[in-house]
């Protein structure tokens, strides 16, 4: 199973203000049941690791909310200075705790030029989904072919009904399930590149970017 798809372009700032409502939830409900929990009154042991928690919850939260005023200050404007890949990848690679993610790129690879906000947007999008929807490992690989970059996402589950629906869409889902998807085919059709999904031979989902050199 193989798709292909250039997305149509909807309205940017709309998508990235909805893009970090989306982002935001779960930090926030984290918090909140923190909170309560702090409320209950721990042993001190519990309560420092409660509050420890906390920290890294609303760092995240800022971290969301930094990143969003950048992709919505830059969104519909592709220009500005490229950064080499390698400068993008450990920003990506720090979204993900517990050794569930692992990152490779060629040397070719990493001294590609990229959009710093955008092509971390779109690594991010898809790692966290893979994150989210699978149980096991997931894979970054970045190499380059035929002139292009390709950068891969590689999980351990499979093609579904969510997946081929969203990759299919001509217009921005009315909710936010599929949302970062989109949000991602834009981003990458910004760029004169395609998204594509492909199942591989024994187990595991790929998708898969492929960007042209990036310049300004």
């Amino acid at each position: 199973m193989r798709l292909r798809q250039r997305a149509s372009e909807p309205d940017p700032a709309l998508l990235a203000l909805r893009g970090v409502c989306h982002e935001l939830r779960p930090p926030m409900a984290t918090l909140s049941a923190l909170v309560r929990a702090l409320e209950a009154q721990p042993s001190e042991a519990r309560r420092s690791e409660l509050v420890q928690l906390a920290a890294e919850h609303a760092a995240h939260a800022q971290a969301v909310l930094r990143e969003a005023a950048g992709m919505a200050a830059d969104l519909t404007d592709r220009t500005g200075p490229g950064v080499p890949l390698r400068q993008v990848l450990p920003s990506v690679a720090a979204t993900v705790s517990g050794g569930r993610l692992t990152v490779s790129a060629t040397p070719r690879a990493e001294r590609w030029p990229v959009h710093p906000q955008h092509t971390r947007q779109i690594l991010i999008n898809l790692v966290g989904n893979a994150v989210r929807h699978t149980a096991g490992r997931v894979h970054l690989a970045a190499r380059l072919r035929s002139r292009r970059l390709r950068l891969t996402v590689t999980d351990e589950g499979g093609p579904n009904a969510d997946l081929l629906r969203a990759l299919r869409r001509r217009t921005p889902p009315l909710d936010d399930k599929g949302l970062g998807l989109w949000l991602t085919r834009q981003l990458v059709a910004t760029h004169g590149g395609y998204l594509q999904a492909h199942a591989q031979r024994t187990r595991g989902l790929v998708m898969e970017v492929t960007l042209p050199r990036y310049r300004y």
